[in-house]
């Protein structure tokens, strides 16, 4: 998912490159310069402009208005199409480009993307470089953090192994570790890129510790009673949600699910040889006379579930889920989520590939759109490629719209994105997500379809998993579409743990009225930085 950082910064923005606000400049009229800086030459006013916006946001409305009404910046169009266009140009060679592939890669049809796919398409859109390059911590730095973390677990845990991992943390990060530290103290961004780092001597030794250290908690971690699994937990708090006072009515009660879910805990809980399982059991045992008592007597959807709230069983069922958690809290904490975690981390770092202060940089310019742009420049500008100087206008548009984008997030304390995907049926795509008080989440999202025109989704998250959707569109063929499909949005939605609280439909002239944020606007923070 995007997380949202409750601290505005300037890092989205590099002062004199920002392609998007030199545009602004360029059509400024005097008195409106005069009112957002004092500065004199375009490095001058956007650096000025910029690092005040740090401090004092006051401006920041007047100058979004002028990004936004600027025609340049109003007429750029789709990322999406801008990518399909510079696509296109480069097949018309027969000598492909190395960008080509990104660019592929970028425009995947959406049908073939994963979640986990998306939060990294969100995290490599181009949107974030600058952010990135600034957060970029040198492996060495960063495995003294973990390592830290984890010596505070062993010391806190029973288990046999837990001291001779102990004994490993303590020898890398005294002995190994703090000679490598002082020679990584060099801001890991500001490495030459077209040089080889030349790693210390003992950064394989280190490196070898480390490997060492993750085989000894995973076998450790084999161990481990099913109960104390991420997968278990994970059944329970789908259990506890598709239980939830606000699911108990007949158009979102699941109950076939919730049976097979409780028979996934009872054979994971046989299982287990942990004497804290013969609790959970027992537990279990009751549900299940209840709801076989059910099923001998009611066979309508009603029915059911009016039985199975009369015989309390939704508070059996959380009476089931907070047993679990107490266990798990009381389990050895080399077992924990915190120390799963660790492993994946250290896991990283345990090569000397993985412990290169240059690797993390090398990653992040090989896979950040905006970071691929800029080299692709370099190289076009060198090729023979017949359309060169079509090819460099698409780049240097794709760049300015990233800009953009870039620009209106600072601007807006928002992060506003284009969507990295490709979709036949969508013309122009973008989200813009902003988090509030008490964290609420507030989402837009603006599409054009091929079809049926504009559509607009205003989305709030609260509570955690509580959900308002509202729907502009004014389309009646689409409308009708949504209230056709409504119950399956519905069902998907609580499939992710995300209990839909309100759905509705609008004329996009009810915007202003009814939207989907009036409660809830008062609460948006003033300030935060927005990341992937």
């Amino acid at each position: 998912m995007i997380n949202i950082v409750d601290s505005k910064k300037l890092s989205i923005i590099a002062p004199n490159t920002n392609k998007a606000l030199k545009e602004v400049l360029k059509d400024i009229s005097p008195k409106e310069l005069q009112s957002i800086s004092s500065g004199k030459d375009l490095k001058s006013i956007m650096d000025s402009i910029l690092k005040q916006s740090s401090i004092d946001n006051s401006n920041d409305k007047t100058l979004l208005g002028l990004v936004k009404n600027n025609p340049t910046l109003k007429n750029l169009g789709d990322v999406s199409t801008t990518i399909k266009d510079l696509l296109n140009t480069i097949k018309s060679d027969k000598n492909p480009l190395p960008i080509e592939k990104v660019l592929k890669n970028i425009l995947v049809d959406i049908k073939d993307v994963k979640d986990t796919q998306l939060k990294q398409k969100f995290e490599n859109s181009g949107v974030f470089l600058e952010s990135r390059i600034k957060d970029i911590k040198s492996p060495q730095q960063e495995l003294k953090s973990i390592l830290v973390s984890l010596e505070k677990v062993l010391n806190k845990s029973e288990f046999s192994s837990s001291k001779i991992i102990l004994n490993d943390v303590k020898t890398i990060l005294n002995n190994h570790l703090a000679k490598e530290l002082q020679s990584a103290q060099k801001t890991v961004a500001d490495i030459p890129q077209h040089k080889e780092l030349i790693l210390p001597k003992d950064i394989s030794l280190v490196a070898y510790n480390v490997k060492k250290i993750v085989a000894e908690l995973k076998s450790a971690q084999n161990m481990i009673q099913t109960i104390y699994k991420p997968e278990f937990e994970e059944l329970i708090r789908k259990l506890e949600h598709l239980t939830s006072p606000k699911l108990l009515n007949v158009q979102d009660f699941k109950y076939p699910q919730v049976k097979e879910i409780l028979e996934q805990v009872s054979q994971q809980v046989s299982k287990s040889v942990s004497i804290e399982s013969k609790g959970i059991m027992d537990a279990l045992q009751k549900i299940f006379t209840s709801l076989k008592s059910i099923e001998q007597n009611v066979t309508t959807p009603k029915l059911i579930l009016e039985n199975f709230i009369s015989k309390d069983i939704p508070k059996e069922i959380k009476n089931l889920s907070q047993l679990v958690k107490d266990i798990v809290i009381k389990a050895d904490p080399i077992f924990s989520k915190t120390t799963l975690a660790i492993v994946d981390k250290l896991e990283v770092l345990s090569s000397t590939k993985g412990l290169n202060p240059q690797q993390n940089v090398k990653e992040l310019f090989s896979t950040d759109f905006k970071s691929v742009l800029l080299k692709a420049t370099e190289e076009i500008k060198n090729s023979n490629h017949p359309n060169k100087t079509e090819l460099l206008n698409h780049i240097d548009k794709l760049s300015l719209q990233i800009d953009n984008l870039q620009l209106v997030s600072h601007l807006s304390n928002a992060s506003s994105l284009y969507l990295p995907f490709s979709w036949d049926a969508m013309q122009e795509g973008k989200i813009e997500i902003k988090k509030g008080d008490n964290n609420r989440f507030y989402c837009d999202i603006d599409l054009k379809l091929k079809e049926y025109g504009e559509l607009k989704f205003k989305l709030i998250l609260y509570e955690k998993n509580q959900l308002n959707l509202h729907i502009y569109t004014t389309s009646k063929e689409f409308q009708n579409i949504i209230k056709e499909n409504l119950q399956s949005l519905r069902s998907a939605i609580i499939d992710v743990n995300v209990t839909p609280r309100e759905i509705r439909i609008f004329e996009p002239k009810e915007t202003n009225a009814t939207s989907a944020y009036n409660d809830y606007s008062g609460d948006l923070a003033s300030g935060f930085e927005a990341k992937v």
